[in-house]
């Protein structure tokens, strides 16, 4: 097989759109590069590696380097096929976009995944049509936020990386401005947070938006701010806990050991080792498991 992998970056080899006419059909093929194909605007069947699969619009399916697959629409149907041929060997770390098993790379895409995926299309559409400079690190980064949206999908895990929804809304947005500059203030602070009459829906659109609650998300920072402080001031821990809202340094280092993995003074001597998040959220929840198909 050809190698078309640079570094093991990445690598866009084509895309295109595919509107098909009743009836049209689509032979058995294969190739030595990787496919995804997401199904859109109707029904079909699939030519499957593991044999022909009726397919509901908005699937997903990712075809290994080797493996043959087709299409065929019924007269009455008229589905849209998203199609991106690119190589990766990085992905293979990512379990749920190498399972062997072809049937465990076929998933179902809510509206929102739906449209994030055609969105990043876009963007790879637009990288190779219209002449840009550094287009190959451009085409390479799209594709690789594609491949972390679907591992995030099917683990359920994490926020996906793409065009802010459509609604979010200015309280929203003045929510997490809110929650940005209370990093360094005192907890009861957090009591502004919960005055709108509206909060609890304003909350909603917040977790949508950002991947989590505006709690979760301000003692995140508050980490991040002390870490800043841990590598570029002489302040001792006492003190950092104070600058970050906690009257008791012993409050701050039980949430930061959680959130970081270790204490702020050993991660102030080895900041190298802390450099990937904690699992869990902040509240110490860890991610749920993947899971082959994606809520509809």
């Amino acid at each position: 097989m050809t190698n078309h992998t640079t570094n093991g970056t990445p690598h866009l080899i084509s895309l295109r759109t595919i509107s098909t006419e009743g009836g049209e059909s689509f032979d058995w093929h294969a190739h030595d590069f990787d496919e995804f194909t997401l199904v859109t605007d109707d029904d079909c069947m699939i030519k499957h590696p593991t044999g022909w699969r009726p397919t509901k619009r908005n699937t997903l399916l990712h075809y290994r380097a080797g493996e043959k697959h087709g299409a065929v629409a019924a007269p009455k149907q008229r589905p849209r096929f998203w199609v991106i041929h690119f190589a990766a060997n990085h992905y293979r770390r990512m379990s749920s976009l190498s399972a062997e098993d072809a049937a465990e790379r076929i998933w179902s895409l809510n509206p929102e995944q739906n449209n994030t995926f055609q969105w990043l299309f876009r963007q790879l559409l637009n990288e190779r049509t219209v002449p840009r400079s550094h287009y190959h690190s451009a085409a390479s980064a799209w594709l690789q936020l594609l491949l972390v949206n679907i591992q995030r999908w099917v683990e359920r895990s994490s926020p996906q990386i793409g065009p802010v929804p459509a609604d979010a809304s200015a309280d929203v947005l003045r929510l997490w401005q809110l929650v940005n500059e209370s990093v360094g203030k005192p907890n009861d602070a957090l009591a502004g947070l919960y005055g709108a009459a509206n909060y609890d829906s304003v909350r909603h659109g917040f977790r949508k938006t950002f991947g989590c609650s505006p709690r979760e998300m301000l003692l995140r920072l508050r980490m991040e701010y002390a870490k800043n402080l841990l590598l570029e001031s002489n302040l001792t821990i006492k003190e950092i806990a104070w600058r970050v809202g906690y009257v008791e340094p012993h409050d701050f280092n039980r949430l930061f050991h959680r959130l970081i993995g270790m204490a702020p003074s050993q991660w102030r001597a080895h900041p190298e080792i802390g450099a990937a998040p904690a699992k869990g959220d902040a509240s110490g929840r860890t991610p749920s498991a993947g899971v082959a198909l994606l809520a509809s």
